[in-house]
């Protein structure tokens, strides 16, 4: 009787340990997938639902900021946003040269704006917070700061890359 338990139990293990824990630890990465994928569609569905909002505020902020594929308006766009910047943050620029546009992917084109200025510490805190974080997709490729000679004032060389799409 207790060999044929023992049997019965060892038996039992082994065709649980290899037929049917197998098929449960399937079933469960299976159930895995599928939660996973049931997220992304969510998520892709709320998406789906936003695109005409988010088309509509496209359109507003591209008429806003006067965005279109003509690189010359681009170019001109930027220049006025980079002396708006400077003038908010009390930096005087002394020499603006923008260079031509690179190819930097086959989705968007990169314009790059050399710039010479002179301010204040403090105005140059705030007018890189405002070009990192500008709306026209721009960044700091390089800068230079150096103090004026017998002035409290420092002196800023910059290369600012502009993003563009294609």
């Amino acid at each position: 009787m207790i060999l044929s338990l023992t049997i019965g139990v060892i038996v039992f293990s082994i065709i649980f340990n290899f037929l049917v824990l197998p098929v449960l630890n399937k079933n469960d990465a299976l159930n895995k997938e599928i939660n996973i994928a049931r997220a992304k569609l969510k998520k892709y569905l709320q998406l789906l639902s936003q695109k005409e909002d988010i088309q509509s505020k496209y359109s507003n902020f591209s008429t806003r900021f006067k965005i279109s594929g003509q690189p010359e308006e681009i170019a001109v766009s930027t220049l006025s946003e980079l002396e708006g910047l400077a003038k908010e943050a009390n930096i005087r620029i002394i020499d603006i040269r923008p260079q031509g546009a690179s190819k930097a992917s086959a989705l968007y084109k990169e314009t790059l704006i050399d710039l010479k200025t002179e301010g204040a510490a403090e105005g140059y805190l705030k007018f890189i917070y405002d070009i990192e974080n500008s709306l026209l997709l721009l960044r700091i490729k390089r800068y230079q700061l150096s103090a004026k000679p017998n002035a409290p004032l420092l002196e800023g060389s910059f290369s600012i890359s502009q993003v563009s799409l294609e």
